[in-house]
């Protein structure tokens, strides 16, 4: 299986996460893959669960509902072709959420 998307920085506020939260967890019981905006200006779809939109959220301000922030987004293949990995974000603060993948349980919007 191909690498599901290269690494990129996305620049989010507290609005789009909290509305991309939103629709995750309307979908809990079945994945989604979700379009996230990148820097370069495309949008760049990733297997992404509540629990990482939460931790992302966490480093914005709702009082600056539109002022974003940079998270780094990309992939770490666990084994080859299987399609399994792991999502790796970094947030502004420098920590790394690391969330365990299964390509295949996630579906597009």
């Amino acid at each position: 299986m191909p690498r599901p998307f290269e690494a990129f920085v996305s620049p989010l506020n507290w609005q789009q996460l909290s509305l991309l939260l939103d629709t995750v967890q309307y979908f809990e019981d079945a994945p989604k893959w979700l379009s996230i905006p990148s820097e370069a200006g495309a949008s760049v779809p990733v297997p992404m669960t509540s629990e990482t939109l939460r931790a992302m959220l966490v480093c914005t301000n709702e009082d600056n509902a539109f002022t974003r922030v940079p998270f780094s987004i990309d992939w770490e293949e666990k084994e080859e072709g299987e399609g399994k990995g792991v999502l790796l974000v970094v947030l502004p603060t420098g920590e790394t959420v690391r969330q365990e993948t299964v390509l295949s349980e996630f579906s597009p919007v």
